[in-house]
């Protein structure tokens, strides 16, 4: 099941409200993960199917009914977003090392 993702829009003015968290934006490629009768899938912001290309993916904990939207990225050795070796994971077929390191955080009201 694929549900499109928000996509950036121009302001004329700075976004400021309290009752959204925002973080900074990471440089990779926009994915949209779905799980769907204990099936998970991988998609790009354009409906392509992508799931094979990260096997690593598919056995992320997350219970059926889940859409998440985000973007996949590789980092160097510093911990860095490293673009370049982004789109070299993204145009190979091969899981790298242990699969990913979750980076995202959790706020809670």
């Amino acid at each position: 099941m694929f549900l499109s993702p928000m996509l950036l829009h121009k302001s004329d003015h700075p976004f400021d409200d309290d009752s959204y968290i925002t973080e900074l934006k990471l440089d990779g490629f926009r994915t949209i993960w779905t799980k769907f009768n204990d099936k998970v899938r991988v998609y790009t912001r354009h409906n392509n199917e992508i799931t094979s290309k990260f096997p690593e993916l598919v056995n992320l904990p997350i219970p059926n009914g889940t859409v998440l939207d985000g973007e996949i990225i590789v980092t160097d050795n510093q911990g860095r977003p490293d673009f370049e070796a982004t789109m070299e994971r993204f145009l190979s077929n091969k899981s790298k090392e242990n699969g990913f390191k979750d980076i995202s955080t959790r706020e809670t009201a």
